[in-house]
């Protein structure tokens, strides 16, 4: 088990969904949890960690994030789901939790060099639905069409700009 100070010990776990005390719904469209619904059954567990920590009864843990994640897990009848559980009362955990927040914000994607290349064959691809990738809209689309051919991402980023097409990247990666 990690220690993130040498009180607490952190560490992924698995629970059985009756052992995790909840608040209320998520309010998450039901379309949504019925997609990640379906994910989890094909998968049979989830990968995506929500995060509980301890409460005074001994088999019981509070849920701090992750309450879609959970209900869908729920819906697919997963026996267990993996969370992070910070070994300390709701109160501690939560000055963790509000870093762990902050933090994961810039825990993005990280593209490579292949994904690149990926991208930039396929915006040059005439045949390619550049409106499939999110980010790119109907008239960005026509931006991309007017300035091919693409040599590399700084050929990218020099005709449309610096910040947009890592963007893309990071979007037509996740949805390949």
């Amino acid at each position: 088990m990690a220690r993130i100070q040498e009180y607490i010990k952190t560490q992924p776990y698995v629970l059985f969904p009756n052992q995790i005390e909840i608040e209320g719904h998520s309010g998450v469209q039901k379309k949504i949890l019925n997609k990640a619904s379906e994910s989890l059954k094909g998968r049979g567990l989830n990968s995506v960690l929500p995060i509980v920590c301890l409460t005074d009864s001994e088999d019981k843990y509070r849920l701090l994030t992750g309450l879609p994640i959970y209900e869908a897990a729920k819906s697919a009848g997963l026996k267990e789901i993996w969370v992070f559980l910070i070994a300390a009362q709701q109160a501690e955990a939560s000055q963790w939790l509000e870093q762990t927040l902050l933090l994961s914000k810039l825990n993005e994607t990280v593209i490579n060099s292949q994904d690149t290349t990926d991208f930039i064959n396929f915006i040059n691809d005439k045949g390619s639905d550049l409106t499939s990738v999110k980010g790119i809209g109907t008239k960005t689309a026509k931006k991309i069409i007017e300035h091919r051919a693409y040599d590399s991402l700084e050929d990218l980023q020099k005709k449309l700009g610096t910040k947009r097409p890592v963007n893309w990247i990071r979007a037509f990666k996740q949805r390949a």
